[in-house]
């Protein structure tokens, strides 16, 4: 007995295409995902900034707020939206610069070269002596008070002023040895100047050194220290 090609009268193979063809019609098209925004302040667009995947975070290229001491510095950023780079991702920062197009590499040199005139700027990171050295970072304006989001003891670090070894970083962004070469060269070591109590940290350059400073007074400020906005990739 030999199999029917056709069943009341309807070809079956014409009968299941039809029937998937229904089905895909039947399919939802997904909604587009929004994409990734970022709060850009006015006169400022996306262009301004350097994205880090590395910290999800947009960098900005320049830095803004000067004659601003740490407290000011904060102050400002919040009020855009924005935030202060803490020592990690700063160096992060940097690494970027240095292994990127000719922008970056310029952007680099602006910060790290050895020469005048003197430029400088803000870190997010308050060194307290209690009991042991501490260490605040993330700091946010919360009910009109600057607060830390984190408050730890200091890893072990070097503690002399002296040129370190930035390969030798700690969790916290500060080094842990001191330089062999005891001269500066760019990319690979600094002058450190080690967490004292009651101070803040900051990068600086000059025709002298160029330096990781954790001994800042807070309250101190220049026409040539700045800060640099961070902003979450949301």
């Amino acid at each position: 007995m030999t199999k029917p090609k056709r069943f009341f009268g309807r070809d079956p193979k014409e009968n299941l295409k039809k029937v998937l063809a229904s089905l895909d019609s039947k399919k939802e098209t997904p909604e587009p995902q929004p994409k990734p925004k970022i709060i850009i302040p006015e006169g400022l667009d996306k262009e301004d900034y350097i994205y880090l995947p590395s910290r999800n975070l947009y960098i900005a290229k320049q830095k803004t707020h000067f004659n601003k001491n740490w407290y000011q510095s904060h102050e400002s950023l919040h009020k855009e939206d924005a935030r202060m780079l803490t020592i990690p991702e700063f160096l992060d920062f940097l690494e970027a610069l240095k292994n990127g197009n000719d922008e970056f590499k310029n952007i680099y040199n602006e910060i790290t070269e050895k020469r005048d005139p003197w430029r400088a700027e803000h870190l997010d990171a308050y060194f307290t002596n209690n009991n042991g050295l501490k260490i605040s970072y993330n700091h946010r304006i919360i009910n009109g008070k600057l607060v830390p989001q984190n408050t730890e003891s200091l890893d072990s670090c070097v503690m002399e002023e002296c040129y370190a070894d930035l390969s030798s970083l700690n969790k916290q962004g500060l080094p842990a040895k001191k330089s062999r070469l005891q001269k500066y060269k760019q990319g690979d070591n600094v002058y450190f100047w080690h967490p004292i109590d009651e101070a803040v940290a900051g990068f600086d350059a000059g025709s002298d050194w160029v330096g990781l400073f954790c001994g800042w007074n807070p309250r101190g400020s220049g026409s040539d220290l700045g800060v640099r906005q961070a902003r979450e990739k949301i």
